[in-house]
């Protein structure tokens, strides 16, 4: 995870292989920060009007054991975090000809979080009780972590909330960490 809170940022990427590779650079903003990876949402950078962020170069060619640079620059600085996914993809330039010889090409791919963070960052959260559970609202301009969350039955996997987001818990008490702070939540019915 690479967090932007300056203009520029580089990301170095290398190539550890014995051929040249290829490789195509791509700067994505995360529609639904928090959600799993399989659920995630992007919408390329090059399709907005007005980018907050952009990575250069798109394309890099990379020798045995060289590195490359790629330019991360703030065009903006957010009120609210952004979150971006940078895909670094070889190209895959394999060709066969003739023969009955079995080819397998294989490359891998590199699709890191970048956070692009306000300059004022401010961690605030609230809780309600709603019906017997509760519901968690982050009301900061920055993601919260919450981790190692208990109640008194079970655990509960931790989880990321971005701004604006809420989580509800089927729960009546929890306790645990958010932001490395231990927190005690408890809902009395009434």
């Amino acid at each position: 995870m690479l967090e932007i809170e300056q203009e520029n940022t580089v990301v170095t990427v290398t190539n550890y292989g014995l051929d040249p590779e290829y490789v195509a650079v791509q700067l994505y903003q995360l529609n639904n920060p928090g959600e799993s990876p399989e659920q995630e949402s992007l919408t390329s950078v090059g399709e907005q009007s007005q980018p907050a962020l952009f990575a250069s170069p798109a394309k890099l060619t990379l020798g045995p054991k060289q590195s490359g640079r790629i330019f991360l620059k703030a065009l903006s600085t957010p009120d609210k975090e952004q979150v971006y996914r940078l895909a670094v993809v070889p190209v895959n330039n394999l060709q066969v000809t003739g023969g009955h010889a079995a080819v397998l090409g294989v490359q891998l791919s590199y699709m890191g979080l970048v956070r692009h963070l306000p300059a004022s960052p401010q961690s605030q959260w609230v809780h309600r009780c709603i019906d017997g559970g509760m519901e968690l609202q982050n009301t900061g301009n920055t993601r919260l972590q919450w981790r190692q969350l208990k109640t008194q039955e079970q655990d509960i996997e931790g989880f990321n909330l971005y701004p604006d987001q809420r989580r509800q818990l089927p729960v009546s008490d929890v306790r645990g960490m958010i932001e490395d702070k231990p927190f005690n939540l408890r809902c009395i019915a009434g």
